[in-house]
């Protein structure tokens, strides 16, 4: 990269490429800040470089110094996810005998929110190839000598992310007018140049200097040659938008012309959705609805047609606001039943947009009104909706629906809603909405207690503390402590958070759920509404694998707090060295597994005092919701997960060590080791096939082989998965298998195996255990621990028939309140389970001790007892459970 003045970006810009790239090579042209000094701490090779207004010739030097096959030229704003870093070598192994001379990724834009402004691709990664460098002094591109560039295309494989025109990014470009004066330059050599022209033109707008941004569009366009027509970039196709965009935008709209152009266009780039984006969006903006909805209908039409790849940026970033406008047209074309179709599926998304849940319940009233319902027709929307998307029982949703009703301009749903306050609530909920509320409810404005309101959702259901009236520092109750807890990108996890937060708002802690994807600020648990309640002393943080103590800005705030962060690891820690490595001041891992607690203390001494075991806790059923007899349940043989080839995922290993097949050995010598021998842990197959091997392999080198071992570790655990369920379905037994990539199971074409559904919700799959008489587990990379499956499925009157583990051994007695088979003889769980679905009574017993036992020991209230002894102690303190 080439940079200057970048310190408060240069860290992020090197991190994302530790332990993919072969080094790092930074280019400074005069920079009067740390950006040198951190550069070199982080490990960069810096060279020095004069500025001579010309980006090719900086970036063409930073290409001379570098010794590699391949090159991923990102500036200092600009950084690819973790993940998606590591699809980085896979993917460039899987072109590299193909001729394309680089990769073209996706480019996302975003705010200083993080939020998306614009999509668009970039060849950022590409082959060290001497013919192949930038030209231009500005707006550089690479081009090849004697041909064109072939590039391969991953746009919407790798995305790489940019922050430069966030707010701050726009200021400081506007000050210097660094890009401006270059262009001028570039004009003053080359006039005709209609690329130039539509870069002045975006130089102008930023400068919010119109009438000149206008003109350079005009020119850019009368300069634009004829076969730049169906090119797609930001010199050609998006110079049509920009220049439409600012037309309808200043008044008065020249409607005319703007068609003129729209179909001019419209012909050159036939799949440019943006076009319609645009008038769409203008058309509505207008009440003209029905030309709305024509040209968002075609927009779609386009991006599902040709897809975003180079083209429909815009309408990408802001698809669901797409959406959003085309329910509204629905709407008033009268259309409801497409109107709520749309809607529906944008609350499934995120319940919270305002303007969703307007709109359709403005078309339920319609309905209703029809119908002639009245307050029995609101009753009916209400349950509908408390069942669809919200908690009827959260006062924020409450208050969420009460001010949607009332801009719906629905009074007897607004009375409905209303009803559903208690006393306490209401208070708390007229500081909230003002008006409408009133303490004193009339007895006949209570909701019909016989209407149904069972709620449906099962995640970001819970109470947001930001809407409560709140504590001010040191007015906290005495005893309740304030803790931070998170969702994250893994549905299950965010499914645990939920029965965390339940438990600890039972007990009087005030809590709040911050969502890592960043969710728009309206959503209750945004960012934003984050950093209010880190405005005030939080206690303690709470997550799982680490989603929430990742990011240094997370971790700086921990100790800032000087709060206590609980990490609970639901895998093996091997994965997780980076924050057995980097972490807050105070944080404390807690595994399931005693083995995964050894392995910190052996790899990672100075957090032995930090870590301890806490065994994994099942949910708690519904009281109300009756057990189905164990004879009568629809499932014989259940299991709940997924399912990849063995093979396949350890052939991911190579992408880890690319080019090295003696180390892709040395896994497949663990992988078999650990087939040889079900009762290895990873680590000790992995020691043994060195031992075996005569290697000695110094202590952080083993560390990184450890780390390195995730796909192994998926590897492994297929493997026995594929076995267990091969020898149950050879033997005849009716098997029913949840979860993804089972259709790729050896047996999938048995006509006893049989698929229930690819992937749903982690709770909904609670009632399926529960309609099981036995559910399998497999676990072997536990060998002294457990699995909330094994609890989940007592909890829910079921049978678990699991193989062991020290921790289980110890716990539980087979036959008595579990059934266990082994790994080494699987030629006996045939009979094993035919034996159990056979005797009902036996089943039944089993099940009965095991649910006691769970119940008194094991569940979300216990988890959350032993967390809150922990943080209120000051100190890692093992659980009940544990000791």
């Amino acid at each position: 990269m080439i940079v200057k003045n970048e310190e408060k970006n240069i860290e992020r810009a090197l991190s994302w490429g530790k332990g993919i790239v072969s080094e790092q090579i930074v280019v400074d042209t005069g920079s009067t800040d740390r950006t040198v000094e951190l550069a070199l701490q982080l490990g960069a090779k810096v060279y020095q470089y004069d500025w001579i207004d010309d980006f090719s010739s900086a970036k063409n030097f930073a290409i001379s110094k570098a010794a590699y096959e391949w090159i991923a030229f990102l500036d200092a704003d600009e950084y690819i996810t973790e993940e998606d870093g590591k699809k980085l070598l896979p993917l460039l192994n899987r072109i590299q005998n193909y001729q394309y001379d680089g990769v073209l990724t996706g480019w996302i834009n975003l705010d200083d929110d993080g939020r998306v402004l614009s999509m668009d691709a970039q060849m950022r990664i590409f082959r060290n190839l001497p013919k192949l460098r930038y030209h231009g002094r500005i707006h550089e591109h690479l081009v090849m000598e004697g041909r064109r560039v072939n590039a391969w295309d991953a746009i919407r494989e790798l995305p790489i992310f940019h922050t430069g025109y966030g707010a701050a990014g726009r200021k400081e470009k506007q000050e210097s007018k660094r890009n401006y004066k270059l262009i001028q330059k570039e004009l003053a050599d080359h006039p005709d140049d209609y690329k130039m022209w539509g870069y002045l033109g975006n130089e102008y707008e930023a400068f919010q200097n119109w009438d000149q941004a206008e003109m350079a569009y005009r020119k850019a366009i009368e300069k634009m040659p004829g076969e730049a027509r169906g090119v797609y970039d930001v010199t050609t196709s998006q110079v049509y938008f920009r220049l439409m965009e600012l037309l309808l935008a200043r008044p008065p709209v020249k409607e005319e012309e703007v068609l003129e152009f729209y179909r001019q266009a419209r012909e050159g780039w036939p799949e440019e959705g943006d076009y319609d984006y645009l008038l769409g969006s203008h058309y509505v903006s207008r009440g003209n609805y029905a030309d709305g909805e024509g040209h968002l209908l075609l927009a779609l039409d386009k991006l599902e047609k040709y897809g975003s790849s180079l083209k429909s940026g815009l309408l990408s970033a802001g698809i669901s606001e797409v959406y959003e406008m085309l329910a509204s047209c629905c709407y008033y074309n009268g259309n409801p039943q497409e109107c709520v179709r749309i809607s529906t599926a944008l609350l499934k998304e995120n319940p919270y947009r305002e303007n969703t849940i307007a709109v359709m319940i403005s078309a339920f009233r319609d309905d209703m009104e029809k119908a002639g319902k009245g307050r029995n027709g609101a009753l009916e929307v209400a349950a509908f909706l408390g069942k669809s998307f919200y908690s009827l029982r959260d006062l924020n949703d409450k208050i969420f629906l009460f001010k949607a009703s009332k801009k719906a301009g629905y009074p007897e749903l607004v009375q409905v809603i209303r009803s559903l306050f208690t006393p306490e609530e209401l208070i708390d909920a007229k500081a909230e909405i003002g008006q409408g509320m009133d303490d004193n409810l009339k007895k006949e404005e209570k909701l019909d207690p016989s209407v149904n309101m069972q709620e449906g959702r099962q995640a970001n259901t819970l109470p947001n503390p930001q809407s409560a009236s709140k504590p001010q520092p040191g007015t906290q109750p005495e005893g309740k402590l304030r803790i931070a807890l998170f969702y994250s990108g893994v549905e299950s996890f965010n499914f645990f958070t939920d029965q965390l937060a339940k438990e600890l708002q039972k007990k009087g802690h005030q809590i709040f759920i911050y969502d890592l994807l960043n969710p728009p600020e309206e959503n209750p648990h945004s960012l934003k509404n984050f950093r209010q309640f880190t405005e005030q002393k939080v206690d303690a943080a709470i997550c799982f694998d680490g989603f929430g103590t990742r990011e240094d800005w997370l971790m700086d705030m921990w100790n800032r707090h000087d709060a206590y962060v609980a990490d609970v690891l639901m895998d093996p820690p091997f994965r997780f060295h980076p924050m057995l490595e980097h972490h807050p001041n105070r944080y404390h891992m807690f595994c399931c597994d005693w083995e995964h607690v050894e392995y910190v203390k052996k790899y990672f001494s100075q957090m032995a005092p930090y870590v301890a075991f806490m065994p994994h806790a099942g949910v708690v059923p519904d009281p109300d919701v009756p057990i189905v007899p164990y004879r009568h349940r629809k499932y014989d043989i259940l299991f709940c997960g997924t399912y990849y080839r063995p093979q396949d995922k350890l052939l991911e290993t190579k992408s880890l060590f690319p080019g090295d097949d003696e180390m892709y050995k040395i896994y497949e010598n663990i992988y078999k080791n650990l087939i040889a021998d079900s009762d290895l842990t990873i680590e000790q197959a992995l020691l043994t096939t060195l031992d075996r091997l005569f290697l000695e392999v110094p202590m952080d080198s083993l560390k990184v082989m450890l780390n390195r071992s995730v796909h192994l570790d998926w590897a492994i655990r297929m493997y026995q998965r594929e076995r267990v369920v091969t020898a149950l379905a050879e033997a005849g037994l009716e098997l029913y298998l949840l979860g993804r990539g089972w259709e790729n199971h050896p047996v999938s074409g048995f006509p006893n195996v049989h698929r229930i559904d690819d992937r749903i919700p982690y709770g909904d799959t609670l009632s399926y255990m529960a309609d099981a008489k036995i559910n399998l587990n497999v676990m072997p990379w536990f060998k002294a621990g457990t699995h909330d499956r094994i609890f989940n499925t007592l909890l829910q009157h079921s049978l678990p028939l699991t193989d062991s583990s020290l921790w289980i051994t110890e716990t539980f007695r087979d036959g008595e309140d579990i059934a266990l088979f082994d790994l080494k003889h699987l030629e006996k769980l045939p009979d094993m389970a035919r034996s159990l679905l056979a005797d009902p009574v036996k089943a039944e017993k089993i099940i009965e001790k095991g649910y006691e036992k769970v119940r008194k020991n094991f569940t979300w209230e216990h988890c959350t007892q032993w967390l809150l002894e922990a943080i209120e102690g000051q100190k890692c303190c093992e659980s009940p459970a544990a000791q």
